[in-house]
């Protein structure tokens, strides 16, 4: 495999990394959703991230049924906290679809 190769495979998996660490931070804020049936116990839904951009980083997710983007918007603060950015900001793209922005915080070089 060439360098070219290795890099595109090494930057896809690094993707994957933080998607499902997203996808972690989502469960953990509470943005889930359980079901409950006799045959299969207990199912929890979570939101998808279907895509992953750059500069800025911002991610576009595909909320459960009944979830609002003031749903994510309350849960911001905790979901910039936990990705360790300044801020998350929340833009509906349409129905059913948000996308999380991320502010990386500024640092300051001391001295």
């Amino acid at each position: 495999m060439n360098t070219r190769n290795q890099r595109e495979r090494m930057r896809q998996m690094a993707t994957q990394r933080l998607v499902g660490r997203v996808q972690d931070i989502l469960v953990g804020v509470g943005l889930t959703q359980a079901d409950f049936n006799l045959g299969g116990g207990r199912t929890l839904h979570i939101p998808e991230v279907i895509s992953v951009a750059e500069k800025p980083m911002r991610f576009t997710i595909r909320t459960l049924p009944d979830q609002i983007p003031d749903d994510f918007v309350k849960a911001a603060p905790r979901i910039a906290y936990a990705l360790d950015v300044a801020e998350v900001h929340v833009d509906e793209l349409g129905p059913s679809l948000i996308e999380l922005r991320l502010v990386p915080k500024i640092r300051r070089s001391g001295g």
